[in-house]
């Protein structure tokens, strides 16, 4: 793993992205933001620690990104996130291998806890 782990963020609000960008840059890691899966999907996942995804997004929901990666055999750590949980969702989430499943607003110091649990 490199020195400082690159943790990619997907979410299609802007304002999202920005703080959670801010939150991964400030412990030394190193954020890669994308306003959608596809264009983490474009861009591959090599030399990712970890993915940061919103569940709700236009085009490729967060459980579709999951299932596209299994499909793909990334085996990069997954951190999902959702103003709108749901019980379905979080045993969706989390059967098919996701490290967290966490409530919008997220708590910065329970992601940065789920971040740091998943690239151990």
């Amino acid at each position: 793993m490199p020195a400082s782990p690159i943790i990619a963020i997907v979410d299609d609000d802007p304002g999202v992205r920005g703080s959670i960008d801010s939150l991964v840059r400030s412990t030394g890691m190193t954020p890669f933001s994308f306003a959608s899966a596809g264009e983490l999907l474009a861009a591959g996942d090599e030399a990712l620690a970890c993915i940061v995804t919103d569940l709700h997004m236009p085009e490729m929901t967060g459980l579709e990104l999951q299932a596209e990666m299994l499909r793909r055999g990334w085996a990069v750590p997954l951190i999902v996130m959702t103003a709108f949980p749901t019980d379905a969702a979080r045993e969706q989430a989390m059967g098919a291998g996701a490290r967290a499943f966490l409530t919008k607003p997220v708590d910065p110091d329970s992601l940065l806890d789920a971040i740091e649990a998943a690239i151990r």
